[in-house]
């Protein structure tokens, strides 16, 4: 959002408002008059950064919608259908299929606990975790395939990996990258608390879709 200025306007959205108003605006150098037709407006606005501040002649063109973001069912709900549907559609094995509802759930647990815990500051002004990064962790196990993931155990070090890529590579301090081991290996325990935690948690845990050179990326 612009900057607010002393009376309580932003000079961008003055010029729309004229604009939406009378469908026209004037040419300061030419001193013409400039009618611009046929234009609608959809905006959008960034609940955590900007100004927020909006006239309310210009406001007032608007339907205003105001969505929350989804709870932790919600998330469930979406994520363990496209996560299914991916092992599903290809061919993994029975047991791989029956933990993709537990992989799911660390997942969002871990996204949860990561976007509480750290938290931005002025030095650690990066530190804004939303979901988007959920789904940069969906999309790299997307690249999974049944060839290069055969066990339960294997899909759920791809998920921990990709937890790793997506929300460690963030964090600067060591005691922020320690914290951040702590709680992945407290939810991972819990969750898949019939695998072997040695096996579970052994580093390294590298895995890349890129491994094979060109063609069809998987992770591998």
């Amino acid at each position: 959002m612009p900057e607010v200025d002393l009376y309580g306007t932003a000079s961008p959205h003055t010029v729309m408002r004229q604009h939406i108003d009378y469908n026209h605006w004037y040419d300061r150098q030419k001193h013409s008059l400039k009618i611009v037709s046929n234009t609608q407006y959809v905006a959008s606005m960034n609940p955590k950064a900007g100004s927020f501040t909006i006239n309310p002649r210009l406001q007032r063109h608007f339907t205003v919608f105001a969505i929350s973001p989804p709870g932790s069912e919600a998330l469930n709900t979406i994520y363990t259908s496209l996560f299914n549907g991916h092992l599903k559609h290809l061919g993994f094995s029975n047991a791989i299929q029956k933990i993709g509802a537990n992989v799911v759930n660390a997942a969002i647990k871990i996204h949860e606990k990561v976007s509480t815990s750290f938290l931005p500051t002025a030095i650690k002004f990066h530190y804004l975790f939303n979901l988007r990064d959920l789904s940069n962790v969906f999309q790299g196990m997307a690249f999974s395939g049944p060839d290069a993931m055969k066990t339960p155990l294997s899909i759920c070090r791809v998920m921990l990996h990709e937890c790793d890529r997506v929300y460690s590579d963030k964090l600067v301090t060591e005691e922020d990258l320690d914290l951040f081991k702590s709680l992945v290996t407290k939810i991972a325990t819990e969750t898949f608390s019939d695998m072997e935690p040695e096996q579970l948690l052994s580093e390294p845990r590298i895995h890349t879709h890129f491994s094979g050179g060109i063609g069809e990326p998987k992770n591998g």
